[in-house]
């Protein structure tokens, strides 16, 4: 079979197009012929070498795809040869809350990923695509949907009452608000670019702020909703948790997702934190059954992914540096 693979050193140019051995099956385990692939900022970490020893190489990077259930393997009976199917991100998360049997080790990481023509995976960390999206379209929900999905549904309870802000437009971010206007929220999204905060609009986001406008964003927030969000979806890191702090209620809530403009801070004003009654949640994508209601979800609503581009397979390194460009607006995918 074809894959790309981390093989003896880190870096986008060393990343090579293989020939490998095609998957033999084991008891409990499905054969995909894999339809679609889609890059995350993660990935990109992982084939620059970002996350040093943790990662051993060869490799197939990435986390999220879609196959076509080819073969069903000894001991199988979740899904049917024809099925359009998702590998799970965590591959021993099934359910309930994070644990250190269910994290860290997931797939493009500890495991290899979807990089692959053939992927062969147990059919228990895997789940049914939602039957109105393509392949393409689901191979975005693994990791940016679902992570989109547990800090709104999971581990917090978005309702129609609230308001919620969303920093950039990026894949979780744009998931987000499409989840978030499912359900009749208010939402306020950041972003550099006047282009994206209007595409924005067109996904039905109800305030826009140009953080290079207004650097103070969260000044514009209070003017909006005195008191302050209810919940927002951190994003930025560093340079931006702070003024997600400052414009959050009291008793409203964070969820901490994304690290973009960096990992550590001094800056965090804790009395606002204390005083404020402010809880603060980190998300690390979710579980399989997570991702089952998720899909439920989105068939339930028809939420579409919102797709950047698709490159072809072989065009996988062209597909990583629009990434890195920072000029997509959703997700960047690779059809096989």
């Amino acid at each position: 079979m074809k894959a790309w693979q981390i093989k003896d050193q880190f870096g986008l140019r060393h990343l090579e197009l293989c020939d490998t051995p095609k998957p033999i099956l084991k008891s409990g385990e499905i054969l995909l012929k894999m339809q679609a692939a889609s890059l995350n900022y993660r990935d990109m970490v992982t084939v620059e070498g970002g996350y040093g020893k943790t990662v051993k190489t060869p490799l197939i990077p990435c986390s999220d795809g879609a196959g076509v259930v080819e073969e069903c393997g000894p001991n199988t009976s979740r899904f049917n040869r024809g099925d359009l199917i998702c590998p799970s991100f965590f591959p021993n998360w099934k359910d309930g809350s994070a644990d250190p049997g269910k994290l860290p080790d997931a797939l493009g990481g500890a495991y290899g990923g979807t990089l692959c023509d053939y992927m062969v995976v147990s059919e228990d960390a895997c789940v049914k695509a939602p039957a109105h999206l393509n392949a393409i379209e689901a191979a975005t929900l693994p990791c940016a949907a679902l992570t989109a999905w547990s800090a709104l549904f999971e581990l917090s309870s978005l309702k129609s009452s609230d308001c919620l802000v969303i920093q950039g437009t990026g894949g979780v971010a744009l998931f987000a608000l499409q989840l978030a206007k499912a359900v009749g929220a208010t939402v306020l999204i950041t972003s550099s670019s006047d282009e994206k905060l209007e595409r924005a609009r067109n996904l039905g986001a109800d305030h826009l702020v140009n953080y290079r406008t207004h650097p103070q964003w969260d000044r514009e927030v209070k003017k909006i909703w005195s008191q302050g969000a209810d919940h927002i979806i951190e994003l930025g890191g560093a340079q931006t948790l702070e003024q997600s702090i400052r414009a959050t209620r009291i008793g409203g809530h964070i969820s901490l997702i994304g690290v973009l403009s960096g990992a550590n801070t001094n800056t965090i004003p804790l009395p606002l934190i204390l005083m404020r009654n402010i809880r603060i949640q980190g998300v690390t994508v979710g579980s399989r059954t997570a991702f089952e209601r998720m899909n439920s979800f989105l068939e339930k609503h028809q939420i579409h992914p919102v797709i950047d581009t698709t490159f072809p397979f072989d065009e996988t390194i062209a597909a990583f540096k629009h990434l890195t460009s920072g000029k997509h607006f959703g997700k960047v995918c690779v059809e096989f």
